[in-house]
C-alpha cells in the first residue's frame, strides 16, 4: 500500500542529500537520461539516483515522491546489517557461531554444524520450497517453521536460496537484541539515519519477516546503499565496521562469487551463452518435454551480453507465461535461468540487494553511485511491460560513462 508522504519526503530529502552534484559530462548525462527514461517506461513508480552522496537524477510516476514501498527480498540486505550491528556489539560473537547457541533445540545432529554464516549466504542446508507462498505465509510462526525443517544437504555444501532459513535470522535478532527486529531496527539503525519504515509483514505470530515485508521510500532505500557505499559510516559517524561491510560484499567462502552475505555481487560484463548441458539438465530434473524443447529451440547458438538479454531472451520463449513456468517449472526444481547457459564474466564492480516485482538498491563504489528502482505492484512478478531487468546494467552503464569506471570491452 502507498503512504501519502509526499510533503515529509521532499524536506527529508533536501535535507539528507544536498541537491548540488557536480555537472555530468553530456555522455554521462545520456546515460543518466536512459536510467530514468527506462524506470518511466517500465511503470516504475521511483527511480533515484545519487553520485557522492547527491541527487543527480530521479523519477516519480506522479512527479512526487511515493510513500514507502515494500522492498521483497530487498528486506534481506537490511536485515544482514542489523546482525552486523549485533556482530559489532559483541552480542554475536562471530558470523562463524552455531545457530544452536540460540536455539538449543540445535545442538543435535547435523544442525548443530548450521551457522549464522550460513543462513546469511543461503547454504544452511534447510529444506525450502522457493516460493514463499507455498510454506511460509500460511505457517502460523516463520521461526518454528525454519526450527522444524528437515535438511536437505549437509551444512556449508550446497549454496541455494532459501528464504526459510533466512527467516530465522529474525528469531535470532529478537533473541540477542532482546527486541524484535523491527524494533531493534528502528531504534537503532533506522534512527540514527533518519529513516522512516511503513508497517514491516509479520507472520501470524507477529515476528516480522527476514526475507521479505519491509517498506522503505526510495530516499531511505538510498541512505541504506550510501551506508554500504561508505563501508559503514553515515555522516561522518561509524554505525558498521568496515570489516563486517567487507565481509558482507566479498564471495563466499564455496565459490559462489555472485553471492555475499544477503548481497549480491555484481560482474561489470557477463555473457550468456547456450549450453546443451544445461538443457539436459532441464530433462534430468522432469521438467515437461514442452517447456523443454521451446527452450531448446530458443538457446541452441543464443548468446547474450547482460542479464536483461538473457531474460528477455527466455521471456521470447517462454511467452506471456514466462513467470509461472519459470517458477512452477524451473525454480520448483531447483534449476534457475543461468542453468541453461555457460557464463563469462568480467569483474565485480558493482553490489545490489534486489527483489520480486523488480525492486532494486545498487552501488557502484568506484563510481560513488546508489541506485534505486522501486515498483508497488502488489505481486511477486512484474505484469506486461513492468519487468526492469536490466535496471544494474544500465547503472553499471553510467559509471562507465561517468569515467570513473573504465569502460571494459564487452
Amino acid at each position: 500500500m502507498k503512504t501519502s508522504l509526499a510533503g515529509f519526503l521532499v524536506l527529508s530529502l533536501l535535507a539528507t542529500f544536498s541537491v548540488q552534484a557536480a555537472p555530468l559530462t553530456p555522455v554521462a548525462r545520456d546515460a543518466l537520461q536512459q536510467v530514468l527514461d527506462r524506470g518511466r517506461q517500465t511503470h516504475s513508480d521511483a527511480v533515484l539516483v545519487l553520485q557522492d552522496g547527491h541527487e543527480i537524477g530521479h523519477y516519480y510516476a506522479n512527479g512526487k515522491p511515493p510513500g514507502p514501498i515494500e522492498l521483497m527480498s530487498v528486506t534481506k540486505s537490511v536485515v544482514a546489517l542489523a546482525i552486523g550491528q549485533l556482530l559489532d556489539q559483541g552480542r554475536i560473537k562471530s558470523l562463524d557461531q552455531p545457530v544452536a547457541d540460540f536455539y538449543p533445540e540445535w545442538r543435535q545432529g547435523r544442525k548443530k554444524d548450521i551457522t549464522v554464516r550460513m543462513l546469511l549466504n543461503h547454504s544452511s542446508g534447510l529444506q525450502n520450497v522457493r516460493r514463499a507462498d507455498v510454506e511460509i505465509t500460511p505457517a502460523p510462526d516463520a521461526i518454528q517453521l525454519a526450527l522444524a525443517a528437515e535438511l536437505d544437504s549437509k551444512p556449508g555444501t550446497n549454496p541455494s536460496y532459501n528464504n526459510k532459513a533466512v527467516n530465522l535470522l529474525a528469531g535470532i535478532i529478537e533473541r540477542v537484541s532482546g527486541q524484535p527486529m523491527d524494533a531493534f531496527l528502528r531504534a537503532g539503525l533506522f534512527k540514527a539515519m533518519d529513516i522512516h519504515p511503513g508497517r514491516w509483514e509479520t507472520d501470524k505470530a507477529g515476528h516480522p519477516y527476514a526475507m521479505s515485508g519491509l517498506p522503505l521510500t526510495a530516499a531511505d532505500l538510498a541512505k541504506i546503499g550510501q551506508l554500504v557505499l561508505d563501508g559503514g559510516q553515515w555522516h561522518g559517524r561509524r554505525l558498521l565496521s568496515a570489516s563486517f561491510i567487507d565481509a558482507m560484499l566479498a564471495a563466499g567462502p564455496l565459490g559462489d562469487g555472485d553471492c555475499g552475505l544477503l548481497w549480491w555481487r555484481v560482474p561489470q560484463w557477463l555473457h550468456f551463452d547456450g549450453d546443451p548441458a544445461g538443457i539436459a539438465a532441464l530433462r534430468q530434473h522432469g521438467v515437461p518435454e514442452a517447456t523443454v524443447e521451446r527452450l531448446q529451440k530458443a538457446m541452441q547458438g543464443a548468446h547474450f551480453d547482460s542479464i536483461g538479454a538473457m531474460q528477455a531472451g527466455i521471456a521470447k520463449a517462454l511467452g506471456t507465461d514466462t513467470h509461472a513456468i519459470m517458477v512452477d517449472q524451473l525454480l520448483k526444481r531447483g534449476i534457475g535461468p543461468y542453468r541453461l547457459f555457460k557464463l563469462s564474466q568480467g569483474p565485480i564492480v558493482a553490489y545490489d540487494g534486489n527483489g520480486d516485482g523488480g525492486q532494486f538498491v545498487v552501488i557502484v563504489p568506484k563510481a560513488g553511485l546508489v541506485a534505486v528502482r522501486q515498483i508497488d505492484s502488489n505481486m511477486d512478478g512484474e505484469a506486461e511491460g513492468e519487468n526492469y531487468g536490466d535496471f544494474v546494467d544500465r547503472v553499471i552503464a553510467l559509471a562507465e560513462a561517468s569515467g570513473r569506471l573504465h569502460a571494459a570491452p564487452h
